[in-house]
Parts: structure tokens; C-alpha cells; sequence
């Protein structure tokens, strides 16, 4: 056996380190491994469930080709070491091992490659040597181990591990665990697989928000990611219709990120099917009894916010879309078919019925299901692509395989990713020889590019991943194995009475639409099969959603108050509480406990967005004094009650307003007296002193005189005459 250094450095390089580091580089450069004769006889293997002695080093096998062998051959492999800790690694020697007896089945495969199960007897075919390797480092080396020491395989899946001892100078090491993987040896042409891959998102509001789309359309975001991944690739796409939606409600004001990824979405070549909307699970409402699925048909409220004029021209998509859609509708997926369901797989063969009518208009679908749902597919057996419940027919996708490439799409590291791939091709040996397989990755916005790619092409077999090539094959009848989830099936029912009860309530508004649309598109949501996939969160995610929309229908109402009044005829002031961001039109509607009290019975009220309105109640009383009741309760337009009915007992006391007039009166009077009273006695005073005055001189006298004299003489002609004639006649 020989094996060649391809590449060997340290991640992150000390300064200080930096000559002895660039020494060991050198080192690892150079040939790490001689050749080794295979053992005659089988060697002990460490049991698979052994403690690894340092978790910081990584040791991973991967025989090339995704672990296809032909028999005879030499075997080529990449051996890769890894030390993320901060201690070096000792040299040593990796014993590469193999099994000669093939893995029954697919279980007997997951066990070995995950550690799971009991280790298969494996016999030695070689040896590499390794050196030290610096803290933080990685070295790959390419491993051939010739055909003979190999030796003739049949078909089948064989065991394989690489396994880490270190050299006696460096016994105190802390080694690597094993290495496991497999080589697959084919026996015929292999199978093909077409690869459905979801392109979804999950907003933490009803749609994507520019900021959303701004993070996700981005260079580095994860939308860009998966069309950066899918392009080039037969890789069918399951488009959930929210995401152009969102994009295209925005208008102008969408990130021109997310315009330009639209746009690159709909140019792609790859065939496409629109999810339900939100990724929503159809198995759930077929399991409630629903004849069609729940939809989104009102864009308004997002287009037309709070009631203002849109300038924004209604969106049109810029390619052909199905006959069945309407290429103007925000959700609308250009050129994706509508005949393709893509549900959970916990299903009864009566609900796979029901979807079986879920298209547009009530045309036929056939859904896609894990071969997880059906009896054939116990112990993770493969089940044909294409087959049918009860005459119904179905599409199935390999639950191993479908798992086995979900983590290659999730790996950007290579080692990590070979390894999930040559899994997927453990899995696809016990499929038929040529036969088709479909494959759906997981729901998930964390795949790298590298690895989405590699999971799509791995095992296309180089063409297109046409879902009719799927669907022209022959029907195997199948038998569900499962029930479908009851917990899901009877939250969908609850959350239509919800719904119901929202849509009562909302004719309070102008639009209704501005509260049943974000209340559908919240359903639809919460029903997201990538989304609370365990009974305790989505148990979790319901009561919050039915908390938010119970606070919804509280947010209007009538706050109580007892007033009392004094007069017998007195507007009494009503507040009308309105939390909703939208105007609400309610009536208010009150009663009196007392009949020989006149109030009006019904007033209508206009509530602006967040506020609280007062309303005069104009109220006659027909007695002096009592006490009574009102009744106060909201309906909207229609006559639906809205809120609570609320009470405020009332106080009249008439002769009040009398004793008040009488009290307010007689201090008025009082007041005046007073004023009266200083003005005579001001005066008094000063004649007084004027008096005084008048008898302290002569010169005084004069003086007044003199002014007086002045002042005759500033009086006009006229009257100056008429002043003088008056003193002719005096004397």
C-alpha cells in the first residue's frame, strides 16, 4: 500500500510558532505511509462504542467515488486528520480495516457507520504513518491500497475503518476515534436519484420583511445560498409560494437583493411545484376533514396598507406560470406545476384520498411521502418511487437516502460531507439496480453551497431530475403503516373556529381583510412542516398563536365608569378602547334600568387606531333623584357583539344643582356688597384729606386756583363762551 501527503497546515499559526509549525508543514508534505502486507489472519477491532481519548482530533475515511469499489481494483482513499485542540497530536500509525462479509441491510449499515451496533469481525489492509501534527492543523493524505490486499469482493456494502494508534515514543498521546465508513460494491447499473430540494423560509412575522429579505438575499444569506446550490444541478424545487409574495407586495420597496434573486428563481431551468402556502402541511387538514386545503387569495392589506392608495402597480411575473395560476398574483411561482403535494408522512389511506383533490379548483394532485409511511419501508427498507394507496396514487421518497443527503447539503467541511454521501450511497445499494429514487432533502435555510450541489449531482447520474420520469414508472400498491397526528388534525379544527370567530369581529373594520388574512397566513404558519416538529413545541406554538388572537379580539371595548351626576338632563361620557392599529365602526348599545330615564339606545362610534374615543351619552332624567343602571354593550355593523357588556351605575341628584345656584348666588351678592362697600369708603377717605389739606396754607389755595385758572384755559372756544355767559349770569 502507498500513500501520498496532498495537503497538510495549520489553521491558525502562532507568531511565536511560526518557524517550528512551518517545519512540521514541511514535514507532512513528504510521504507519510509504507507499504504494508495485509494479515493472514483477522485482527481484533476496538469495540465501536469505546470513549474517545481526546475529542479535540477528528479522523475521517472516504473512499473515493462516495465509496464505490469494483472488485480487483486498487482502492484509493482520503485519510484526513483534524486537530481543532491546542495540543499537539504524537505520530502513529492508522490501521486501515475492512470487513469481509457484506452488512445485511440498511439498519445494519446506519449502526456501523454511527457507532450504534456491534462491530463486524474486520481483517487488516494496511497501514499509513503519520507524524506530529500541530495544534489547530489538518493533513489529508491520499491513501492507495492495492487490489490484492483487498481481495475479491461480492456485491454488497462492506465495513470499513481507519484506526489511529500512536508510535511507542508518543504512547501518552491522545488519540483519535476510529474512523467508520463503507465501501459499496455495485451489482449492476446503479440507481439514479431525483432530488426534490425545499426553498423556504421562516419570517418571524405573517410575510418576510424588507429586513428579512435584505439578510437572506444577501451574499451570504441562505436563500442566495440554496439558488447558488440548485444552479447548474437537475435538482427539482419545491418553492414556497410566501417568498415571492413577499418580495413582490413590497413593490419599490423591496431590497433590489431580493428583486434580483426572484428574478434568478424564475430563470432557472430546473422543474418546480409550489409548496402549500408558508410550507404549510396538507396532511393535517386532510386529517381534519377539509375538502380543500386552507389558501391566500387577498393580498390587499400588504398592498395596500391600512387602508391608504397603493401606487404600487399590481405585480406581474415575469415568465409563463401554469395555466392554473393567475401570473398577477404576488404568490404566483412562474412555471411551476400545481399537480404535486409535499406533505408529513403520518397519513391514512382516507386522507391520501382527500389530498389526492387538493389542486386548484379541486383538480388532482399526487403527494409526495416518506417511505417511512408505509409497511414496505419498515426497517428503513427502500420502497418503489412510484405507487399508489387504494387506487390513489403517490409518489415516495427514500427516507435514508433522503436523510443521508440532507446532511451532505448541510456540510461546508468536505471530510464531513464525504462521509454523509458515501452513507447515501450505502443506502442506495439495496434499491434496484437502475431504478429511480426520489430523494427529499429536510426542510432547513442552513445548507452551504458545496454541499448542496454535491448532494443534488452525487447521484443524478447526470440527468435532469424529472419528477414525470417518477411518475410515468409502474404502481407498487402500498399499505400506510401509520396514523396520521390526531394533535395536528385537531388543532387545524380549532384554529378554524378561531378564524371564524376573527372574521365575526372583524367587520369592525372597513377591511375586514387587514385582520383574516394575517390571521390565515399565521394558520398556515403554524402548520409548517419544517417548523415544531415535536408534539411539546408545536403544543407550545398553538396556545401562543390562540393567546395572540384572543388578545385581537379584546382589543376593542367599552372601559368601565360610575359617574354621578347632578342634573336630571347631563350628557354622561362613555370611552370606547380601541388597541387595534386600524379605525373600528362599532354601535353602542345601551340599556337603562330605569324607564323613566330617556338615553339614547344605539349611537354609532368611530374608534381611531390605538386610542381611546370618548362618547356623550345625552341622558333626561324624569325624577329628581334616583339611582340606576346602564347597560352598556358594542356590535358592529353587522350585529356582531363585540367585547364584553359593560355596567355603570348612576347617581342623580337634581336639588343639588338648586342648592348649588343658591350657594353660587349668594357669594356672587356678597362679592358685589364688598366691592361696593371699599369703593364708597376709598372715596370718603380721600375727600377727607383733600379737606385737610385745604386748611394747612394759603399758598395751597393759590395754587389749586392757579391750576384750576390753567385748566378754564385749555377748555374750547365753545365752551370757554358758554362758560363765561353762565358767570355773567351768576352775577
Amino acid at each position: 500500500m502507498t500513500a501520498t501527503q496532498t495537503e497538510s497546515a495549520p489553521l491558525r499559526l502562532r507568531v511565536r510558532r511560526a518557524a517550528g509549525a512551518f517545519a512540521v508543514a514541511l514535514g507532512l508534505l513528504l510521504p507519510l505511509a509504507a507499504f504494508s502486507p495485509a494479515a493472514a489472519e483477522e485482527t481484533p477491532t476496538p469495540s465501536p462504542t469505546q470513549t474517545p481519548q481526546h475529542a479535540g482530533v477528528q479522523l475521517s475515511l472516504q473512499p473515493d467515488g462516495n465509496g464505490s469499489y469494483a472488485s480487483g481494483s486498487p482502492l484509493t482513499a482520503t485519510l484526513t486528520l483534524h486537530n481543532d485542540a491546542t495540543t499537539g497530536l504524537g505520530a502513529g500509525t492508522v490501521h486501515l480495516e475492512l470487513g469481509r462479509a457484506p452488512l445485511g441491510d440498511r439498519r445494519t449499515v446506519s449502526a456501523w457507520l454511527d457507532g450504534s451496533g456491534d462491530a463486524p469481525a474486520l481483517s487488516p489492509i494496511g497501514d499509513v504513518r503519520t507524524t506530529v501534527l500541530d495544534a489547530e492543523g489538518t493533513s489529508r493524505t491520499q491513501v492507495v491500497v492495492p487490489a490484492g490486499d483487498v481481495g475479491a469482493l461480492t456485491p454488497g456494502v462492506y465495513p470499513l475503518q481507519a484506526r489511529f494508534e500512536a508510535t511507542p515514543a508518543a504512547a501518552d498521546a491522545k488519540a483519535p476515534a476510529p474512523a467508520r465508513s463503507a465501501l459499496v460494491v455495485a451489482q449492476g447499473a446503479p440507481a439514479t436519484v431525483v432530488t426534490v430540494v425545499p426553498i423556504t423560509a421562516n419570517p418571524t412575522g405573517d410575510l418576510l420583511s424588507a429586513a428579512e429579505l435584505t439578510a437572506l438575499t444577501a451574499p451570504a444569506g441562505a436563500l442566495t445560498a440554496q439558488l447558488n446550490g440548485v444552479a447548474g444541478t437537475p435538482a427539482v424545487l419545491a418553492v414556497d409560494p410566501s417568498i415571492p409574495a413577499a418580495i413582490r407586495v413590497l413593490g419599490a420597496g423591496a431590497p433590489a437583493t431580493a428583486t434580483a434573486w426572484l428574478a434568478r428563481l424564475e430563470a432557472l431551468p430546473n422543474e418546480r411545484f409550489a409548496l402549500q402556502f408558508g410550507d404549510a402541511d396538507a396532511t393535517a387538514q386532510a386529517a381534519a376533514g377539509l375538502t380543500a386545503p386552507l389558501t391566500v387569495d387577498d393580498f390587499e392589506p400588504f398592498l395596500n396598507p391600512a387602508g391608504k392608495t397603493s401606487t404600487t402597480p399590481a405585480p406581474t411575473s415575469t415568465s409563463t406560470a401554469s395555466p392554473s395560476q393567475d401570473p398577477a398574483a404576488p404568490d404566483a411561482i412562474a412555471g411551476a406545476r400545481t399537480d404535486i403535494l409535499w406533505p408529513r408522512g403520518q397519513v391514512t389511506a382516507g386522507q391520501v384520498a382527500t389530498m389526492s383533490h387538493y389542486g386548484p379548483a379541486g383538480a388532482g394532485t399526487v403527494p409526495i411521502l416518506p417511505s417511512t409511511s408505509f409497511t414496505a419501508g419498515a426497517q428503513d427498507a427502500p420502497v418503489s418511487s412510484r405507487g399508489a394507496v387504494g387506487g390513489t396514487a403517490v409518489l415516495v421518497s427514500d427516507e435514508a437516502v433522503s436523510e443521508a443527503l440532507s446532511a451532505a447539503a448541510e456540510q461546508s467541511d468536505a471530510a464531513a460531507r464525504g462521509d454523509a454521501l458515501t452513507e447515501a450511497n450505502a443506502m442506495l445499494w439495496f434499491d434496484a439496480p437502475g431504478s429511480t429514487v426520489l430523494a427529499g432533502l429536510s426542510r432547513t435555510g442552513t445548507r452551504s453551497e458545496e454541499g448542496l450541489s454535491s448532494a443534488v449531482t452525487a447521484f443524478s447520474g447526470g440527468q435532469d431530475g424529472r419528477l414525470d420520469r417518477v411518475l410515468s414508472g409502474a404502481a407498487t400498491e402500498l399499505a400506510v403503516a401509520m396514523g396520521s397526528a390526531q394533535d395536528r388534525a385537531e388543532a387545524v379544527t380549532v384554529l378554524n373556529e378561531d378564524a371564524g370567530r376573527l372574521a365575526q369581529f372583524a367587520t369592525i373594520l372597513e377591511r375586514p381583510a387587514d385582520l383574516t388574512v394575517r390571521e390565515r397566513i399565521s394558520m398556515l404558519r403554524l402548520l409548517g412542516v419544517g417548523v415544531h416538529t415535536t408534539a411539546e413545541d408545536f403544543g407550545t406554538a398553538l396556545a401562543s398563536h390562540r393567546a395572540v388572537t384572543r388578545k385581537t379580539m379584546e382589543a376593542v371595548g367599552i372601559q368601565p365608569s360610575n359617574p354621578i351626576l347632578i342634573s336630571p338632563k347631563v350628557d354622561v361620557p362613555v370611552w370606547v378602547r380601541n388597541e387595534l392599529p386600524y379605525p373600528v365602526r362599532v354601535r353602542l348599545n345601551v340599556s337603562s334600568s330605569d324607564s323613566r330615564i330617556d338615553v339614547p339606545a344605539a349611537t354609532d362610534v368611530e374608534a381611531q387606531p390605538s386610542s381611546t374615543t370618548r362618547v356623550r351619552l345625552p341622558l333626561e332624567s324624569h325624577v329628581a333623584n334616583t339611582e340606576l343602571t346602564l347597560t352598556m354593550t358594542l356590535t358592529s355593523p353587522t350585529g356582531v357583539a363585540i367585547g364584553p357588556a359593560q355596567t355603570a351605575r348612576l347617581t342623580i341628584r337634581a336639588e343639588w344643582e338648586t342648592i348649588g345656584l343658591i350657594v353660587f348666588g349668594s357669594l356672587g351678592l356678597l362679592l358685589i356688597g364688598a366691592g361696593i362697600f371699599r369703593t364708597i369708603r376709598r372715596r370718603r377717605i380721600t375727600a377727607a384729606k383733600h379737606a385737610a389739606d385745604g386748611m394747612e396754607g394759603s399758598d395751597g389755595a393759590a395754587d389749586e386756583s392757579d391750576r384750576e385758572e390753567l385748566a378754564v384755559a385749555d377748555i374750547p372756544t365753545e365752551k370757554t363762551g358758554s362758560a363765561s355767559a353762565d358767570k355773567e349770569t351768576n352775577e
